[in-house]
């Protein structure tokens, strides 16, 4: 019996205009809770960014941020940290400001108290990524900022990504790993670091498997999650490179609400 939902945000639980129906999750998490089942929601976004997507409902939700590199309780406590050691992260950007097909990419490190992005803080991109983003700071040079770094985020505005995860995952084999987040971009957390790898602390405080957990995701950082759970689905509108490698797909894409679709399966199963 599925005992833990573990959802992606954007492309997934979220739909295209970045809202979910908030009525009809309350009730959900009212019976989640009743039942003891538990929600997670498990994404590329950093903690406060999530919070404030969930801020008009109650109830308990566990947040698996930055990809697994920080995992916060339903208690709202810290259950682990992965933080990006400065001088890896110093030799990574480096390495990107002289590789040609890093050239005029978009690059945010995701801190403990800040984010910091390499574009001025007038630029219509910087503007755009202040969505996502609480506490944004423009910096010259990002290799001058001393916080604690969960994730580095890169995007360009054209160009595919996956020949420069490939470029990259080379370049850091062992220290750093790229993956697609969708939007044309590549989320670098440290190497091993997943959202699987973040559920997993939460799955033994509550002394349970993946075997308990139904998981939902739309992009290539969600795979390890998907394929871990007992069941797992890449939703209907999910990219490619996700649906070739993932056995089940949501009937329904993420505008019609395929994730609390299924939230209601499990709750109305015995």
């Amino acid at each position: 019996m599925i005992k833990v939902i573990a959802s992606d945000m954007d492309g997934t639980f979220l739909n295209e205009r970045g809202t979910f129906d908030e009525n009809r999750f309350q009730g959900e998490l009212d019976r989640l809770a009743q039942k003891q089942m538990h929600f997670v929601s498990a994404s590329s976004n950093h903690y406060q960014h999530l919070l404030k997507t969930f801020e008009h409902v109650s109830g308990p939700i566990s947040y698996v941020c930055n990809n697994g590199a920080l995992v916060v309780d339903e208690r709202g406590v810290i259950v682990s940290e992965d933080i990006i050691d400065h001088l890896v992260l110093r030799k990574a950007l480096d390495w990107m400001l002289k590789t040609s097909s890093f050239f005029g990419a978009e690059i945010i490190l995701v801190g403990r108290n800040g984010t910091y992005c390499n574009l001025p803080s007038q630029s219509k991109r910087f503007k755009a990524s202040k969505y996502f983003y609480e506490n944004m700071q423009s910096a010259k040079d990002l290799r001058l900022v001393f916080d604690s770094i969960y994730k580095i985020d890169i995007t360009w505005e054209t160009g595919g990504v996956l020949e420069r995860q490939n470029e990259f995952n080379h370049q850091f084999s062992g220290r750093l790993s790229a993956t697609s987040s969708g939007m044309n971009g590549l989320d670098v957390m440290n190497a091993g670091v997943t959202k699987l790898t973040g559920i997993q602390p939460l799955l033994d405080d509550w002394r349970l498997s993946f075997d308990d957990v139904a998981a939902f995701g739309d992009n290539g950082n969600d795979f390890e999650m998907v394929n871990a759970a007992r069941e797992g689905y890449a939703m209907k509108n999910a990219a490619q490179d996700l649906l070739v490698k993932v056995e089940h797909v949501t009937h329904l894409t993420n505008d019609e609400q395929g994730v609390q679709e299924q939230i209601d399966h499990y709750l109305n199963e015995e």
